[in-house]
């Protein structure tokens, strides 16, 4: 908090100056003082002409009164009737003056007596406009008979009206003018403008104040428009900006409009969203890294670990591969002489109990023998792998088969067999004889395992990789120590006499020579669950003959 504030104390000195809103604001502010000043003073200029133009036609209408008000006294040239009429008229509100001026410009008529008889010089201002630019005086439009003085400080304006020379003036008995004179004279009548002057004021100030109070309003409305549309979002997206700076990934504008601003709030907010994603994922990568490696590591220790086996099963099938060489022949030959001999003792008639002891001796020589060469055998089988034939084959088949085979087994043990085969038929590249060979010795391996019942399921599955066969049973399962040395030549737990424990090395040789691998997944008093895993491409090496 402390190192915000000169950046509050700043941002507090250019609301206006230096903010869009702010310069938004003063630019409509001014916009709007021009436009209503403008439109006030047009209005005050209308106003004006307007007022002024009536005000003409007022001045020309109390002219043309006064002429045919003084029309019947003119003509019988009673002058105190002309002038009672026209003292009368001028008692009227607003107006000053009447004038009756004769045609050489000496006043005859007026309601100030004292200016009767003097003359007018034809360039005053009642007089120029009947004297310049040879304007027919009859043809003086009302405008340039209106003129606008200023008397005792105080606007007048004075309408001139022509008096023409009109047939009843020309034949009049009282005074004859001469036909071919068109103009006897002019009228002259002076408003007083000061009722006009003051509404003009009044209106002035009226239109002024509506327009002040009309900008004040608009500049009010655009700016609370400006900070509501504008400086606010503007303000939370920035306050927003903030937060996402400071690590705060969680930030969101509020997304209440559909102009450029809420297309900015909306862009935003994905930017967030991405930014907090991306973040999620560091932190996942960073959580599961740890167990990755470890995870990885265990994949390498696997890998060693099987490369181990590889070649401590190697070792072991060259030296089971010597050893069964060199017992093959003298087993044979024991066995082949004790049979001899157990032949001829039993052809003798009265044996003695001794030569019958004897003879039961040497029938079990020749039977430990022969299991001495079956061992021998299996030793035979272990260290050499005969080429192999391999060809497309189905897996389901190769599973009912080997249960076929070993059918008796299982059911001498009284032992459920359940199969769960894939409905596509998954094929592999492989032995078929080898690949049955595996499984009957993990059929039998179970059987063995379960004395006394128990269920065995068979389960065949693709995956993207190749092919899976999932051998399992419910028996006694391995201990962590046992399913350590599982898959390792000679080791095993049954009794003496009942294995040698070669099974499973052969079948982790068979997936070996396939490319593929076996998994133990086993615990004690749950079974045991052997999965082979074939892989889609065929082996490289086929038909060498390589030791195990």
């Amino acid at each position: 908090m402390g190192g915000s504030g000169p950046c509050s104390v700043q941002s507090k000195g250019r609301n206006m100056r230096d903010t869009v809103a702010g310069k938004l604001t003063i630019l409509i502010t001014a916009m709007l003082i021009a436009i209503f000043s403008g439109a006030a003073i047009l209005s005050l200029y209308i106003q004006e002409r307007s007022a002024t133009r009536i005000l003409r036609f007022n001045g020309a209408q109390v002219a043309d009164m006064v002429v045919g008000a003084t029309r019947s006294a003119m003509l019988l040239n009673d002058r105190d009737q002309i002038q009672h009429t026209i003292d009368t008229l001028a008692e009227q509100r607003n107006i000053e003056r009447i004038r009756v001026i004769k045609k050489g410009g000496r006043i005859a008529y007026s309601t100030e007596l004292s200016e009767v008889g003097s003359m007018l010089d034809p360039q005053d201002e009642q007089c120029i406009g009947c004297h310049q630019k040879y304007h027919p005086p009859e043809s003086l439009p009302t405008a340039e008979r209106a003129r606008v003085l200023t008397r005792a400080g105080e606007r007048i304006l004075g309408i001139t009206q022509t008096i023409k020379n009109e047939t009843d003036c020309a034949n009049a008995s009282c005074h004859v003018h001469p036909g071919e004179d068109l103009l006897l004279g002019v009228l002259d009548v002076n408003l007083a403008m000061k009722p006009y002057d003051i509404a003009r004021k009044e209106s002035a100030i009226e239109i002024l104040a509506a327009s002040l109070i009309g900008i004040l309003l608009v500049v009010g409305v655009t700016s609370w428009t400006v900070h509501r549309l504008v400086h606010r979002p503007v303000r939370k997206l920035i306050k927003e900006t903030k937060r996402i700076a400071s690590g705060d990934l969680s930030a969101r504008v509020p997304e209440i409009s559909n102009d450029e601003l809420g297309m900015l709030a909306k862009t935003f907010n994905l930017m967030a969203r991405d930014l907090e994603t991306a973040r999620e994922e560091l932190l996942e990568w960073g959580k599961t890294l740890e167990q990755r490696v470890a995870k990885k590591t265990r994949e390498l220790d696997h890998a060693q670990d099987q490369i181990l086996q590889a070649e401590k099963m190697a070792s072991l099938g060259k030296l089971a591969a010597v050893v069964a060489h060199e017992i093959n022949n003298p087993l044979a030959s024991v066995v082949t002489y004790a049979k001899i001999v157990v032949r001829r003792l039993k052809k003798q008639d009265d044996l003695t109990d001794e030569c019958v002891e004897n003879l039961e001796y040497l029938e079990s020589i020749a039977s430990e023998a022969t299991r001495c060469g079956e061992i021998v055998s299996q030793l035979l089988a272990f260290a050499r792998r005969r080429p192999g034939h391999f060809s497309q084959v189905d897996v389901n088949s190769l599973v009912d088969k080997a249960l076929f085979l070993v059918h008796h087994k299982i059911e001498l043990a009284d032992i459920t067999a359940q199969t769960t085969l894939s409905e596509e038929q998954p094929e592999i590249v492989g032995d078929p004889s080898q690949i049955q060979q595996a499984l009957m010795a993990l059929l039998i391996n179970a059987c063995q395992a379960m004395e006394n019942g128990g269920q065995i399921s068979m389960d065949t599955r693709p995956i993207p990789e190749g092919v899976e066969i999932e051998v399992a049973d419910n028996g006694p399962g391995m201990t962590p120590e046992v399913a350590q040395h599982a898959f390792e030549p000679f080791y095993t737990t049954k009794e003496h006499g009942s294995g040698v424990g070669l099974g499973l090395s052969v079948v982790y040789g068979i997936m070996q020579r396939h490319g593929g691998r076996v998994d133990l997944e086993t615990a004690p008093d749950k079974g045991c669950r052997f999965t082979l895993f074939f892989p889609n491409l065929p082996p490289q090496s086929t038909n060498e003959e390589v030791t195990s």
